[in-house]
């Protein structure tokens, strides 16, 4: 009987402190390590600050200060910040490109906590956002882990 209390309060805590977690979106503040259908890896980095640094199509984007490649805007200093609704189920992440202040595109996305160091992510390049985390959609299910400093 002793044993089933000690096992009940373990379970409580790690649900509660999962639940606080979602509740957060300081959590995905780091470095993570986004690991695509195909294996690939990438760094991923969210900033107190909001911004982000990602591998998109190949092209590492700094998020304080990329040049953008292509187009009119082509050579011109961009930024790229996110932002977490976690509030919402499942978790909304906007992934906003700037220039000057300005919007000029928004990547929308779903984010799937499975704890305080692994997530699942589906990012939507089409202007919707793709909430479906089942095998029908492996994949743009994008599996990231948090980077851990080995010092």
């Amino acid at each position: 009987m002793k044993h089933f209390f000690k096992l009940l309060l373990i379970a409580i805590l790690f649900v509660s402190k999962t639940s606080n977690a979602q509740n957060e979106p300081n959590v995905f503040i780091g470095n993570w390590l986004a690991i695509d259908f195909w294996n690939n890896e990438s760094p991923l980095i969210l900033s107190e600050d909001n911004y982000i640094s990602i591998t998109i199509n190949g092209d590492f984007i700094d998020g304080k200060n990329f040049i953008v490649k292509g187009g009119k805007n082509n050579g011109k200093k961009g930024e790229l910040k996110y932002s977490i609704d976690a509030d919402k189920n499942p978790i909304e992440i906007d992934l906003i490109a700037l220039m000057d202040n300005d919007e000029k595109g928004r990547i929308l996305g779903a984010i799937k906590l499975i704890n305080e160091n692994n997530f699942v992510m589906i990012l939507s390049f089409d202007g919707t956002r793709n909430t479906n985390f089942d095998d029908t959609d492996e994949q743009n299910i994008i599996k990231v882990r948090r980077m851990v400093d080995d010092n």
